[in-house]
């Protein structure tokens, strides 16, 4: 049953290489009873959550904003706080279902 479980876990991990994330060499550490992720980019960013640190990987570290809001010179990394920032600032509510 290791063996199969190895395999799995290593699928994975090649899954995850091919998104250039490397999430597998990612270090979780004990801090007052909560798991605790480090940033395997040396950034100095830790997370509570693995989905947090995934998140970063994809669309913070190391990475110049890309996304422009329609309706000023507003710069972002992720597609939700551009959605928000259209929504907060220019009370712009997306009509697309799929629209982070």
């Amino acid at each position: 049953t290791d063996e199969v479980f190895m395999n799995a876990q290593e699928a994975v991990g090649a899954h995850r290489d091919t998104q250039g994330l490397h999430l597998h060499n990612t270090t979780s550490v004990l801090n007052n009873s909560e798991d605790v992720y480090i940033c395997p980019q040396n950034c100095g960013k830790t997370y509570k959550y693995y989905s947090s640190l995934y998140k970063h990987l994809k669309y913070e570290c190391n990475k110049t904003p890309q996304l422009k809001c329609l309706f000023c010179d507003k710069m972002v990394k992720r597609p939700d706080n551009l959605k928000n920032h259209m929504l907060i600032v220019h009370k712009y509510i997306s009509k697309s279902k799929n629209n982070n």
